[in-house]
């Protein structure tokens, strides 16, 4: 068996019967975890209650280590470890740790080098790759070389989450308070980057899928739409100037984006990912 494994920087569950397990990430509000359990009205309620902070804490080597014992208990068994981007967490190096001390050659590391919606085409990748009888290194050669192509980009009201969570520094942040000046966010090389700034939601939603297309979007490849918060609105706007940019249809559900990229971005947010050719 081939397990799959992920962090909760992607908006996949844990499967055990189809082989993903999920290592979360803590959700953390003024010092203390979020209860177990929590909905995503208890979510952005505790967010937006004035005073209140939320951080994320990185899956620790000892949940790794636990996962990755209970996974290789069958001498064929194998483990495809894929990470939120290092850059942006310890997750991945807990990881590599927690793997020195189990198994080097039976557990394989992959840094996403992104979050949310891109680093979950990886993941369904990956799981597509083991039910086509790729072997482990088969898919991880794949993978290393299609999460160059993965994009990731976004649109939030507001820039200061990112402030606040120091992913981005006061003075990008200040950008967004200027009168309807709109940031187009995305990662480079794991790092928050703003390539695009316009003025007015529509443009921004109509720029975000021109810059979509100059990038080369793979339309032949799967696509995600999502939001942040409790309104699917923002995704379904986002998904309608896509089709009108690109000439195309998309057949997709518009997801909720995981609990990790809400922390730092904030509600009523609009997010793609996609792959470029």
């Amino acid at each position: 068996m081939i397990w799959i494994v992920a962090d909760s920087a992607q908006e996949l569950k844990t499967d055990r019967d189809h082989g993903l397990i999920v290592a979360p990430l803590g959700i953390i509000a003024n010092g203390e975890p979020m209860p177990e359990n929590f909905t995503s009205e208890d979510f952005y309620n505790t967010q937006q209650q004035k005073g209140v902070t939320l951080t994320t804490s990185q899956v620790s080597p000892a949940v790794y280590m636990d996962i990755f014992e209970d996974l290789l208990k069958n001498p064929e068994d194998e483990i495809i470890v894929i990470s939120l981007a290092s850059t942006l967490s310890g997750s991945y190096n807990s990881a590599r740790l927690a793997k020195t001390s189990v198994d080097e050659n039976r557990i394989h590391l992959i840094d996403s080098q992104n979050i949310s919606f891109p680093m979950m085409l990886l993941v369904q990748e990956a799981l597509d790759l083991r039910k086509q009888g790729k072997s482990a290194k088969e898919i991880v050669d794949i993978l290393e070389e299609d999460k160059k192509k993965v994009r990731l980009l976004g649109l939030v009201p507001t820039l200061e989450y990112l402030k606040r969570g120091g992913r981005i520094s006061a003075a990008t942040a200040a950008i967004g308070e200027l009168a309807g000046i709109k940031p187009i966010l995305t990662l480079e090389e794991g790092k928050v980057a703003v390539p695009l700034k316009v003025r007015g939601m529509k443009k921004a939603y109509n720029s975000m899928a021109r810059l979509a297309k100059e990038w080369d979007i793979d339309l032949d490849r799967p696509v995600i739409f999502g939001y942040t918060g409790l309104d699917p609105q923002p995704s379904k706007t986002l998904k309608e100037a896509f089709e009108s940019q690109l000439e195309t249809t998309f057949n997709c559900d518009d997801l909720e984006g995981c609990y990790v990229l809400a922390t730092h971005t904030g509600p009523e947010g609009a997010v793609v990912g996609f792959f470029v050719k």
